[in-house]
């Protein structure tokens, strides 16, 4: 009976002693997913762990487009070169150079100078990823395209300079000549410059005019300038082009002539001053507002 007493204390001892040293001690699990957190955050600083100098390429998603070659130089005074050409639009390169900073994390870079684009992406080893324009990763089927990849240095000149491609000099003056001279048939044969646009529909309504000139918009490709008429007063100002298909108005000043109805001219007046985009396609010229809203469409005057 002795014996049987003291076999059951021994148990007892044992089974309270795992106890205790089961909760001391962290799971496994726990243990793992607290390793990966270090290890993530010390490999994740990429400002100091990495050697991310360098030239960097690839071709990232286009939504119309077959892609956009882009090639991003990270230069080791906190400035960049960035070099973008749409892929089935012609041989233009469009050119943005600027300085960047990195995040509080020192995992990202942003781009400075750079509106209405994306303009982070994060750095990893012999590679960036460009994020969307929260900063954030981009996600689905095509978030591994998003990739750029470190190019290897060479005692050549740099990769971007060896191309004889026209460039667009996009930090003095944003390019106005928007004409792409190879045109794509199915972008239709009228260019956003140089010809005369005939308004059809504003704030989605179909404008009717009034007399017998008709309400249009005429962009000149050599000084970036641009001449409108919508009812009343001639219009004329500044237009810009950030992107390839980013668009946008300045500097509008008009004639002082008071008419009786001016309704059409400052609903125009004011969708300038929104339009931050543009698409053409089978000869019909849209101003839009971001990718979804249309202010406006036009039609060539022949």
């Amino acid at each position: 009976m002795k014996s049987k007493f003291l076999l059951l204390v021994a148990l007892f001892s044992m089974f309270f002693s795992c106890q205790k040293q089961t909760e001391s001690q962290p799971s496994a699990h726990d243990s793992i997913a607290k390793m990966d957190s270090l290890l993530n955050e010390a490999a994740h600083n990429a400002k100091k762990s990495l050697d991310y100098i360098g030239t960097y390429k690839g071709v990232l998603p286009c939504a119309d487009c077959e892609g956009l070659e882009t090639v991003l130089c990270i230069n080791e005074n906190d400035t960049y070169k960035l070099q973008t050409r749409y892929l089935g639009k012609g041989d233009k390169v469009f050119e943005q150079k600027g300085t960047f900073t990195w995040d509080a994390k020192g995992v990202k870079i942003i781009l400075s100078d750079i509106e209405n684009a994306p303009n982070q992406y994060f750095v990893g080893e012999n590679k960036v990823t460009q994020l969307d324009m929260s900063g954030k990763i981009i996600t689905g089927k095509l978030a591994l395209q998003y990739v750029l990849t470190k190019q290897e240095t060479t005692a050549e000149a740099d990769p971007t300079e060896q191309s004889n491609t026209p460039k667009v000099n996009l930090n003095n003056r944003m390019e106005a000549q928007t004409v792409i001279k190879n045109v794509n048939p199915a972008h239709g044969k009228a260019t956003l410059a140089e010809t005369k646009w005939r308004l059809m529909t504003l704030n989605g309504k179909i404008v009717k005019q009034s007399g017998s000139k008709d309400y249009f918009i005429k962009l000149n490709s050599k000084d970036g300038r641009f001449t409108a008429y919508a009812g009343c007063n001639n219009i004329s100002g500044s237009y810009m082009m950030p992107t390839a298909f980013g668009l946008s108005f300045s500097k509008a000043a008009m004639t002082r002539m008071a008419c009786p109805d001016m309704e059409v001219e400052v609903r125009f007046a004011k969708m300038l001053e929104q339009t931050d985009r543009y698409t053409l396609n089978d000869n019909i010229l849209k101003f839009q507002k971001g990718k979804t809203t249309v202010l406006a469409t036009f039609e060539p005057i022949n």
